[in-house]
């Protein structure tokens, strides 16, 4: 039996349909806080539980009789979602799951310009410590967040580090490569980077953009302080700011340039370059 946490999510829905052209839905068990958000998941036949992070009993029961359990990441502030990532890891190990799989984030390191690599870092260590199977997807940044809409309106692309090249990739074909990581064999005590196959900066998105659409996109980098003032006129909580800001940072230093071919191999198949996507993006 499989387990997901987070399944009324954006990601969590796309790995459960990745998962329902492997296995038979009978054999997931959907968990969220409130089971109520994915009816239209169990009507398909996947099993479904109450599976809170900030409540250990209702991890315990989720996990019960699981062979593999798929965590996926919290947001919210740093120190938060630490502690809750090790409440599930833990209610994972109480429960006798043999294999926990983790989305982690690319470069997850304490020294990177952001947050989340200290958040994802911590969770790996602590994962590793816990002596269980495990399997870690480092996932960059999704496609559906590469911008977009604004550009549509403005023309205009404004960010701190502009320069900064990221290999984006799409929520379903991360949930591809998920889905395989979950049921075949061979994935355990394996940590793999979960990117698209090409890296672009904001002046080749612009460029792409511009092309597609018919219409001059620019692109221009700011300066952080500048940035984390225009995410606070959005009405941004002053914890999101920071973490977007140090995201732009660490993308400016080249942190999430790399490519790996991970995710194809195990989707079993291509995944989307950024540059596809951007061109399916209605004009």
């Amino acid at each position: 039996m499989i387990g997901i946490t987070g399944a009324s999510g954006h990601l969590g829905r796309h790995v459960a349909q990745a998962l329902a052209q492997r296995v038979s839905p009978a054999k997931v068990r959907l968990g969220t806080r409130e089971p109520g958000k994915i009816q239209d998941l169990a009507a398909q036949g996947f099993a479904t539980a109450v599976a809170d992070f900030d409540k250990p009993q209702s991890l315990a029961k989720a996990f019960a009789g699981l062979d593999t359990v798929l965590i996926i990441s919290g947001d919210g502030p740093h120190d938060l979602c630490i502690r809750q990532h090790i409440a599930a890891i833990d209610a994972a190990k109480a429960a006798g799951v043999a294999r926990v799989v983790y989305t982690s984030f690319t470069n997850p390191r304490v020294e990177s310009l952001s947050l989340l690599g200290a958040k994802h870092g911590g969770t790996e260590a602590y994962l590793l410590a816990t002596g269980l199977r495990y399997t870690i997807l480092r996932n960059n940044h999704y496609s559906e967040n590469s911008p977009d809409g604004a550009a549509r309106e403005t023309g205009k692309l404004a960010m701190t580090g502009a320069h900064g090249k990221v290999a984006h990739i799409t929520r379903a074909d991360i949930a591809a490569a998920t889905a395989g990581a979950l049921t075949e064999q061979g994935h355990a005590n394996r940590i793999y980077e979960i990117t698209g196959p090409e890296a672009l900066d904001l002046f080749e998105i612009a460029e792409v953009l511009s092309k597609s659409w018919g219409k001059r996109i620019t692109a221009t980098d700011l300066d952080p302080e500048d940035y984390a003032k225009t995410l606070s006129a959005r009405g941004l909580p002053p914890f999101v700011v920071e973490i977007v800001v140090g995201i732009h940072r660490a993308t400016g230093a080249g942190e999430y340039a790399a490519i790996s071919q991970d995710a194809s191999r195990l989707a079993g198949r291509p995944v989307q370059p950024l540059t596809g996507y951007l061109k399916s993006i209605p004009k």
